[in-house]
């Protein structure tokens, strides 16, 4: 009798045991990759971003491939004037190409909205900001890629520095359909003055530009009053 009841109490403990771990987890937000959390707008405060998308053929420009491009790392933190310094030296020797830049300014928190739009004549393409509603083939054909950044407070313990989150799309349209895929979701730090430099190294994006390496750079050039930045 009392080993049956033991080996009855060992049951109903590893149930509650699993019924709790279940409910800790649903219970816990978990933010999941190419998954848009909001946060909360901060109206009082405004940050001016650039965005760069560019391509290189040097494999090790930047972000170095010696260990193989599956092993190399795939985000540096630099300074602006640094990161200004070498992509104009990699323009000046032919090794690197600008597809677009642009500048937003948004309230902390407020999304801001960054595409690579296809060049009908074949030249190079440019940036539109363009409604993320319509998921119209239409839509679709206009872009090689859908970036969204937002710049927010995170906790007390990141200090000066501010939450720059990068979500970013390859976009494919062919004969048959078009479809976009998540293949960057970041969350980094930076404070003004600072470069974030991301390389794309998706299978789709290597295929469509071959040797060249993609990459996306966000610049945070300030963060200030809502009432300053208007004037």
């Amino acid at each position: 009798m009392n080993k049956r009841f033991f080996v009855m109490a060992l049951s109903l403990l590893a149930l509650f045991t699993i019924n709790v771990s279940k409910a800790d987890a649903q219970s816990c937000p978990v933010e999941g990759y190419g998954v848009r959390v909001p946060v909360p707008v901060d109206r009082n405060l405004q940050s001016q971003i650039e965005v760069t998308y560019f391509t290189t053929d040097d494999p090790n420009a930047l972000l170095s491939e010696k260990a193989g491009i599956n092993r190399t790392g795939s985000y540096l933190n630099i300074n602006t004037n640094q990161f200004v310094a070498r992509l104009s030296a990699l323009q000046n020797s032919g090794l690197a190409s600008i597809k677009k830049r642009q500048s937003a300014t948004t309230f902390l928190g407020e999304l801001a909205e960054l595409n690579l739009e296809r060049s009908p004549n074949g030249n190079n393409a440019r940036m539109v900001n363009a409604s993320l509603s319509s998921n119209s083939l239409g839509y679709l054909s206009t872009l090689n890629r859908q970036t969204e950044v937002v710049v927010y407070r995170g906790s007390a313990g990141d200090g000066e520095y501010y939450r720059v989150k990068l979500l970013s799309w390859f976009v494919d349209v062919t004969a048959k359909g078009g479809q976009k895929n998540v293949d960057f979701d970041a969350n980094v730090l930076l404070k003004p003055g600072q470069t974030a430099v991301f390389k794309l190294r998706s299978d789709a994006e290597i295929q469509r530009n071959g040797s060249a390496r993609s990459y996306i750079a966000v610049t945070m050039r300030s963060v200030n009053s809502a009432s300053m930045a208007r004037k």
